[in-house]
Parts: C-alpha cells; structure tokens; sequence
C-alpha cells in the first residue's frame, strides 16, 4: 500500500482540479462527494482493504468525501462515469481508452515503476 500512495502522489497532486471542474455533460450538478471506481478482480474486500488507507488519504488532501466503488469489471466503472455515478477510476490501458471513448474520461495521470518504465 505504501508504494501505492507513493506512486498516485501525481494524481492527488491533480485530483483537485479534476474533482471541482464539472465535466460538460453535467456542467448543473455540483459535486459533494468523488466517487473513486476499482475494479474488483479478486473481491471486494481484499480491494477495500488495499485502497481505503489511499481513498481517505485523499479525501484529507482535497477536502472532499471519496467514496470507493467496487464493480465486477471495467465495464462496470466505465458505464457508471458514463451516468456521473463514477468520477473517476483506475483503468488499465485498454479499458482508460474505452473510457475515453465511452464514458466522455480524460487520463491524467500515468503509472511509473520505480525502474522508471511506465505502466
């Protein structure tokens, strides 16, 4: 979990601008809490256990509630950005790019290993 919030230190850095910049499509709704979208690939609970340090961690930094939503798979998170039940999420390359495409996203940040290749 520690490299974890070591590695996403960019994304709080950023996460500020993105949480208060309505996206167009909802441009009349005014945001109260962020919902953060994980995939669950190995359960729910193994997922909440990992990410919820990082989660309140980031809620402290931007002064607003994060909430963690855990769908079965990517699909899940994308189609819940696509409806603003999701405002953002952790994707992999092939799905961060049917997020994209789908669900209005935008990537802002991206994944370096400590060797410096990027994820």
């Amino acid at each position: 979990m520690r490299s974890l919030t070591r590695r996403a230190a960019l994304a709080l850095a950023l996460l500020p601008a993105l949480a208060l910049t309505p996206r167009p499509a909802h441009a009349a709704e005014t945001l109260t809490e962020l919902n953060f979208g994980l995939v669950s690939t190995e359960g729910s609970t193994n997922l909440k256990a990992q990410w919820e340090p990082f989660l309140a961690d980031m809620s402290k930094a931007i002064g607003m509630k994060v909430v963690g939503s855990y769908p079965s798979d990517y699909a899940g998170v994308i189609e819940a950005m696509r409806f603003n039940k999701v405002q953002i999420g952790w994707f992999g390359n092939a799905s961060a790019i049917q997020a994209v495409d789908r669900s209005d996203g935008e990537v802002f940040v991206q994944k370096t290993y400590a060797a410096g290749s990027k994820g």
